[in-house]
């Protein structure tokens, strides 16, 4: 039951209340009740008959002690958090269109790179997703960008890798209609020790005002986490 609702309070924003938002020494708010269906979901997709389409690997961002990055307004949005609801709304938009979906983390616990990395090469999965959100000294970086590893030593994973990275990024803009910041090679852990075609997407600034009031809206990070799904259903699919 707890852990319900910690989940609900994550996942839910009522009354106005801050999603995701943590100051020091501040408990939860609580459930607005009131307000629930207020808010626009994302299109519901139909539990399909034949299921089991593959299994995706979605990485949810630091957790626990690492935090992230952080808003710099207050009450602090921290990445952790975004990164955990964000991969949440994916994963249930990927069972709705077929997939099996395993989480490196499915709470607020502290995992390492490597054990990340590990966990996805046991699991053998079709590809792998890591969640993140941005930051930047300047106040007006803002958009998304979709990182990819680059390596010499398998070319092919690499290709297929971009060509994933591609398509998630198509979506995300056409749900969101954020910037793009376009697709990116990067020497992130989790992309460069898993074996499978892997990514790495932020999905926005929280260190810019304008974007960060879109990011506390859990309607935004479902357009976020739909784009997400369907760039990774349309790499899938037969004639991705």
């Amino acid at each position: 039951m707890l852990r319900l609702m910690m989940s609900l309070i994550l996942l839910c924003s009522f009354g106005g209340s801050p999603v995701l938002a943590q100051t020091a020494f501040r408990p939860p708010l609580p459930l607005d009740k009131s307000s629930i269906g207020k808010t626009q979901a994302r299109p519901k997709v139909n539990i399909p008959l034949i299921v089991h389409k593959g299994l995706v690997v979605i990485d949810p961002g630091h957790g626990g002690s690492d935090v992230g990055t952080q808003s710099v307004s207050e009450p602090r949005y921290l990445e952790k958090s975004l990164n955990l609801v964000t991969a949440q709304f994916v994963r249930s938009y990927l069972q709705q269109l077929g997939y099996e979906v395993f989480m490196t983390r499915q709470s607020d616990v502290f995992i390492s790179l490597e054990k990340r990395a590990e966990l996805a090469n046991e699991k053998k999965p079709a590809l792998f997703v890591s969640i993140h959100y941005n930051s930047a000294p300047s106040a007006q970086a803002h958009g998304v960008e979709v990182f990819f590893y680059h390596s010499s030593d398998n070319k092919h994973r690499m290709i297929k890798s971009k060509k994933l990275a591609q398509v998630v990024l198509k979506h995300i803009l056409a749900e969101t209609e954020a910037k793009s910041r376009g697709v990116k090679q990067a020497n992130y852990a989790v992309i460069r020790l898993t074996k499978m075609p892997a990514i790495l997407v932020e999905g926005g600034f929280v260190t810019n005002d304008a974007e960060l009031q879109k990011l506390k809206n859990p309607d935004y990070l479902k357009k976020i986490a739909w784009g997400i799904s369907q760039g990774i259903n349309e790499y899938l699919s037969p004639q991705g």
